[in-house]
């Protein structure tokens, strides 16, 4: 490690009592394995907020303390902290975990949505709803979705005002109606949610995990799961766990909707969903989220990708939110009435 780099992790080092023989990036270099003569750790960094970084030590003391086996544990500086911050940088530091070879018949989804399940299960409470609470809530995600509604308008307005579109515009174009359609059945949903909550004055929150996906999970020799990355961890509604973790989940999926229903079996073992909540879920699963993100990547055009590696990312997200459309309607029927 050259100065500049090697000052502040000394200093983290020191926070820790360790004294590494050899220092590794794995993967994009935001995690560094550190083999020491008391052992091997992993050594994380994330651009967190110490709000967020509070969450994250607040849940995993959390789920210590219901007895949750199945999360990397943090571990403490010799000053009893479990982050370090530098600037706008966090650290943390884990016992190095080696995942072997996946080989288990069930899908690693089904593995970590029933953990998913588990940690909703053990952590649901549920609580008085204020009817202000909801009005804010509810009015702040649907003028969220009616800005990035109009977006996806406007920028289908702009391609078609050019005389040579582009394939990724091409492509956009062909799908827009459809995309229209989705946000109208989404901010629909959403009311009925609403609607719902508003008649029930209760709700249920659960711990959740923020990001769960096969990328943010080690799997043992016996092919069980071991949850990392609890930065976005928070209490919020089940609905969105779920929703993340489908939308990260799905091209594993290999499109089957048989594969996707399965994983919900194995949620509801755990903590079956309310009527309301299915409502939410669907909602968020119905909304073109990741299109948005998609025509906003390209639109930078300060990314280092190539105009059919932007079409084949909107092709493969088009996809995915079919699927998102065919799970609303077998999770909640009503899901699919006309708006």
């Amino acid at each position: 490690m050259n100065q500049s780099v090697q000052q502040p992790f000394e200093f983290i080092f020191f926070h820790y009592d360790l004294y590494p023989d050899s220092i590794e990036d794995i993967g994009t270099g935001k995690v560094k394995r550190l083999t020491t003569q008391r052992g091997i750790f992993a050594l994380k960094e994330t651009t967190i907020g110490q709000s967020q970084a509070d969450e994250l030590v607040h849940a995993m003391h959390r789920l210590t303390k219901l007895g949750y086996k199945q999360a990397v544990p943090i571990i403490p500086t010799k000053y009893g902290e479990y982050t370090i911050s530098i600037g706008n940088t966090s650290y943390y530091l884990m016992p190095w975990v080696e995942s072997p070879e996946y080989t288990a018949r069930e899908s690693m989804e089904e593995k970590l949505i029933d953990q998913m399940g588990v940690i909703h299960r053990i952590t649901v409470k549920t609580q008085e709803l204020s009817l202000e609470q909801l009005e804010q809530s509810y009015r702040q995600l649907l003028s969220k979705w009616e800005a990035r509604q109009l977006d996806l308008i406007h920028f289908a307005d702009q391609a078609e005002q050019k005389i040579y579109m582009s394939p990724f515009e091409l492509t956009y174009l062909t799908h827009v109606h459809t995309l229209d359609q989705m946000a109208e059945v989404a901010k629909y949903q959403l009311n009925q949610w609403y609607e719902a909550a508003k008649e029930k004055g209760k709700y249920r929150s659960v711990l959740n995990h923020g990001r769960l996906s096969r990328s943010h999970a080690l799997f043992t020799v016996e092919n069980e799961p071991l949850l990392i990355n609890f930065e976005r961890a928070s209490l919020d509604t089940p609905a969105r766990d779920l929703a993340t973790f489908c939308r990260h989940s799905f091209p594993y999926a290999q499109w089957s909707d048989e594969e996707v229903m399965r994983w919900f079996a194995r949620y509801e073992h755990h903590l079956p969903l309310l009527d309301e909540e299915k409502q939410l879920l669907c909602s968020y699963l119905s909304f073109p989220e990741p299109i948005v993100y998609a025509v906003d990547f390209y639109r930078k055009k300060d990314n280092q990708w190539s105009e059919i590696e932007h079409v084949q990312r909107l092709e493969k997200r088009l996809l995915s939110m079919r699927k998102a459309q065919r799970l609303a309607g077998k999770l909640l029927p009503i899901s699919n009435e006309s708006v």
